[in-house]
């Protein structure tokens, strides 16, 4: 799923990435009640001592219906 979703369509946010891989794995996955996806980009245009610069979301499947 995750590799579908980074290989897709252009994502400006590393946010818009993460919620695309939360809503398709609880779409396909319905045994899963919620999931926790933790992005990171490895090379960003900020100065200073980055490995990555990440975001890490959790989504319930009542998310879904909200």
């Amino acid at each position: 799923i995750a590799k579908e979703v980074i290989e897709g369509p252009p994502q400006n946010l590393l946010e818009s990435v993460a919620q695309k891989i939360a809503i398709a794995t609880l779409t396909i996955h319905k045994e899963i009640s919620a999931v926790r996806v933790k992005v990171g980009k490895p090379h960003v245009a900020i100065p200073g001592p980055l490995d990555y610069l990440g975001v890490e979301i959790l989504r319930r499947r009542s998310d879904l219906t909200e």
